[in-house]
Parts: C-alpha cells; sequence; structure tokens
C-alpha cells in the first residue's frame, strides 16, 4: 500500500541497503535458513511497528502546527502534504493512538484499584479483622432476580460471607476419638 503522506521522499536503494545491515546484520548472518527467517520476520514486524509509530509522531508534529494558529492548508503547503485532507489523517492518526493510550491507561488504573481492594479484604480475612457482611438478598420486594444487570465478577464484599461462614462454622463437630468413616453407621446401631 502506498503511503501518500510520503509522497516526493524517496529512500535511495543504497541508504536501504544501508540500515538493513546496520540494524538486521547479525541476523542475516545467521546459518541456519529457519532461524534466520524467523528472526527477520520478528524483525519486520517490529519495524512495521515501528513505522506506525512514526506516523502517529508525524501526526503529533502536524497538529502542534496547526494548535500554533496556521491553517491545515497552510501546514500542508509547508510540509508538501499538498492537501488538507492528508494533514486531517495524520492528525486523526495521532489522536486516535492518544485516546487509545488514555483508555488502557484508564483501564490499568481501574484494574490496579480494584485489585489493591481485594488484596486488602483478603488480608484482613486472613488476618481475621475483616467484618461480615450480609448476604444480598436474591429476591427483592417486587420478585424479580436482583443482580441480573450487573458483570459476573465478585465484589470483595460480596465474597465475604462464603469466606466468614469457613472461618466461623455454625456447627460444632463432635470431637471424640471415633474415625468420621464411622460415625455415620455407628451412632444409631449401638
Amino acid at each position: 500500500m502506498v503511503d501518500k503522506t510520503t509522497e516526493g521522499v524517496v529512500a535511495e536503494p543504497e541508504e536501504v541497503e544501508a540500515v538493513l545491515h546496520n540494524l538486521c546484520g547479525y541476523h542475516l548472518a545467521e546459518r541456519d535458513p529457519i532461524h534466520r527467517y524467523t528472526v527477520l520476520t520478528r524483525e519486520q514486524v517490529l519495524y512495521e511497528g515501528l513505522v506506525s509509530a512514526i506516523r502517529r509522531e508525524r501526526g503529533r508534529a502536524l497538529a502542534e502546527l496547526v494548535g500554533t494558529g496556521q491553517s491545515m492548508t497552510q501546514v500542508a503547503a509547508m510540509t508538501n502534504l499538498r492537501t488538507r485532507q492528508r494533514v486531517q489523517r495524520l492528525i486523526a492518526i495521532a489522536r486516535a493512538a492518544d485516546e487509545a493510550v488514555a483508555k488502557v491507561q484508564a483501564a490499568s488504573l481501574e484494574f490496579e484499584a480494584k485489585l489493591a481492594a481485594v488484596e486488602a479484604t483478603l488480608d484482613e480475612v486472613l488476618n481475621g479483622t475483616a467484618v461480615a457482611v450480609p448476604e444480598p438478598s436474591l429476591v427483592d420486594s417486587t420478585g424479580p432476580v436482583v443482580g441480573t444487570e450487573h458483570p459476573a465478577v465478585l465484589e470483595p464484599t460480596q465474597a465475604m460471607p462464603a469466606l466468614a461462614a469457613a472461618l466461623n462454622p455454625t456447627r460444632e463437630m463432635p470431637n471424640d476419638n471415633v474415625p468420621w468413616w464411622r460415625r455415620g453407621r455407628d451412632s444409631g446401631a449401638a
């Protein structure tokens, strides 16, 4: 696919070979063709990602130029992009990448906060300082099942009653020396 935003800029074959040998010389010298193929494929994917990152940075530079008060048509003329649409496209690529990064960072922060809450709750349970939370009702006063509108992920407070019941049994187990497998059989037969 031809990138119209780079029209007029040409890489000479000698420059391409020089960069190839500079960046991949070690891999090109590999004697095993399967290994050479594998590492060169990985390098190609890496450098294609690098091209996308460079395109994003070009868009950021254009957005900065537009931010100084110049029109997109002026920026297109200054950068040899020729059209306002090419400037807009590169800026849109940069903005989309920035928005995607912001979403990932926000999701990561939210996950870290939830993880910290879960770890704190587990620490309380393990230390014996947790407060028992009553189990939520499955049916509210109108009758339909409550909780179906919520995701299936349990929050730390919803998991607490089950842990509290396991840590504080409601029935004492008999402490006699009769093995457990004989208790039921021998209890009524005596």
